[in-house]
C-alpha cells in the first residue's frame, strides 16, 4: 500500500540530509514523501540540489523573541494540520529542529503516527519534547536511552555512494594529485568560523606540500580563499561554500578536520577516514562533543575543544598525523568498524514501508553498541 509520509527537518544540513536520504528511499519503494522545512537558504539549496522534484513546504518562520514563540507555535500547528490533511499524510518523521514540534503536534491531533530520528549521541531538544508522542525513535549513535522499549539503533541514513570510491579514483575525479596529502576541512552547511579562520592559517604552517578541500559554508568561501592566498605555493586549496559530491571529497582525503554533528560523524564511519574534530561549543548538552567522543574512544578521531584551538596547536597536530600514515590508516579502520548497515532500509522496514529491503547488519549494530556503552 502506498504511504504518504511527511518528513520534517529544520536548522542545518545535518538535520536535513538524513531526511532527504529517507525521502529518496521512500520514493524508490513506491511511497510519496513530503518535506517540511524552515525555509532557510541552506535548506532551499539542498532541496534544489538533492531532490528538486519532491514537494517541499516551508512553515512560517519563528521570531527571535521568546514571547513570540507561543503565537508562532499556534499558527504553525494550525498550518501543519491543514498541510497534513491537504496532502493526506499517513505518518510523520522528524529529524529534529524547531519546525518538527508544530508538525508533530498536528500529526498527534489527527491521530497520525510520529517517528523520530536522532542523529546525535545526546537526544536533541525538539526530539526530547516529542518523545512522549512518538511511536519510535531511531538513533544514529548509541545513546543513554537507546535501549528503551521504543528506541532502535539504526545508524544515520546516508547517501549510498559514500565509502564506495577508492582514494585514487576520487582524486582523479577532483583533479587532485596522488603525490601529496589531501586534507578535507568542513564546518557543515553553515560553515564554522573557527575552522574557516584558524585552520587555513594552521595548514599554511605545516611546512609540507598539501592539497586542501575546504567547505566554508554558504557566503563564507571568499573570505576563506583570502586566507589561503597567503600560501607560498606548498598549499593548493580548493574552497567551495558547500559540495554535492561528498563521496569524492571524503574519498580523496587522508585527514578530515570537521565539526562533530551526528551526520558528519556517521559519514566519517561510512568512509573510514581519520578526523580531527572541533565540536561546536555552544550547545547546552554538548552533543557534538559527545558525538566526537564516540569516535575518539574507538581510536578513530582526535578532539580539539574550541577554547584551546590555536594556529600553532592545530599545525602541530596535523603535522604529527600526516607524518604517520600508518596511524592514519589505523584511525580510518577504527572509524569504519563503527559503521552501521543500511540505516534508511532499516527505518523503512521498521515503519512497515519496505519489508523486502535488508535490515541493519545486526552484528555490526550490536558490536557498535557494545563498544560505546
Amino acid at each position: 500500500m502506498v504511504q504518504r509520509v511527511c518528513l520534517v527537518s529544520g536548522g542545518t544540513g545535518g538535520h536535513l540530509m538524513p531526511a532527504l536520504v529517507l525521502a529518496r528511499a521512500m520514493r524508490a519503494s513506491g511511497h510519496t514523501p513530503l518535506l517540511v522545512t524552515e525555509g532557510r537558504e541552506v535548506e532551499r539549496e539542498l532541496l534544489r540540489r538533492e531532490l528538486p522534484d519532491v514537494t517541499g513546504v516551508e512553515l512560517p518562520a519563528a521570531g527571535r523573541s521568546r514571547f513570540a514563540l507561543p503565537l508562532w507555535l499556534l499558527r504553525s500547528t494550525a498550518a501543519a494540520r491543514r498541510l497534513l490533511r491537504e496532502h493526506e499524510v499517513d505518518s510523520v518523521v522528524s529529524t529534529g529542529g524547531r519546525p518538527s514540534i508544530p508538525v508533530a503536534l498536528a500529526a498527534k491531533s489527527l491521530g497520525k503516527p510520529i517517528y523520530l530520528l536522532e542523529q546525535n549521541a545526546v537526544t536533541g531538544r525538539a526530539n526530547r519534547w516529542l518523545l512522549p508522542l512518538a511511536a519510535r525513535i531511531y538513533h544514529g549513535l548509541p545513546a543513554p536511552n537507546s535501549d528503551a522499549p521504543r528506541a532502535l539503533v539504526t545508524g544515520t541514513p546516508l547517501r549510498p555512494e559514500l565509502g564506495c570510491l577508492e582514494r585514487s579514483k576520487a582524486r582523479e575525479l577532483l583533479g587532485l594529485s596522488l603525490d601529496s596529502p589531501v586534507v578535507l576541512v568542513t564546518g557543515g552547511s553553515q560553515g564554522a568560523r573557527s575552522l574557516n579562520e584558524i585552520v587555513p592559517q594552521a595548514l599554511l604552517c605545516v611546512g609540507r606540500p598539501l592539497q586542501v578541500l575546504h567547505l566554508a559554508g554558504l557566503g563564507h568561501d571568499d573570505a576563506v580563499r583570502r586566507f589561503y592566498a597567503a600560501s607560498d605555493g606548498k598549499v593548493a586549496a580548493h574552497v567551495r561554500p558547500v559540495a554535492g559530491d561528498m563521496d569524492r571529497m571524503f574519498g580523496a582525503a587522508d585527514l578530515v578536520i570537521c565539526r562533530g554533528g551526528g551526520t558528519t560523524v556517521a559519514e566519517l564511519c561510512a568512509v573510514g577516514r581519520p578526523a580531527i574534530i572541533v565540536p561546536y561549543p555552544h550547545h547546552r548538552d554538548r552533543q557534538q562533543l559527545r558525538n566526537a567522543e564516540v569516535l575518539a574512544k574507538a581510536g578513530a578521531a582526535m578532539i580539539v575543544e574550541e577554547p584551546v584551538l590555536s594556529i600553532e596547536s592545530m599545525a602541530e597536530l596535523v603535522t604529527c598525523l600526516l607524518s604517520d600514515p600508518q596511524r592514519l590508516e589505523t584511525m580510518g579502520a577504527a572509524a569504519r568498524r563503527l559503521q552501521h548497515g543500511n540505516a534508511a532500509a532499516a527505518i523503512l522496514r521498521d515503519m512497515g514501508l519496505a519489508p523486502s529491503l535488508p535490515a541493519v547488519d545486526g552484528s555490526v549494530a550490536a558490536h557498535t553498541a557494545q563498544g560505546m556503552s
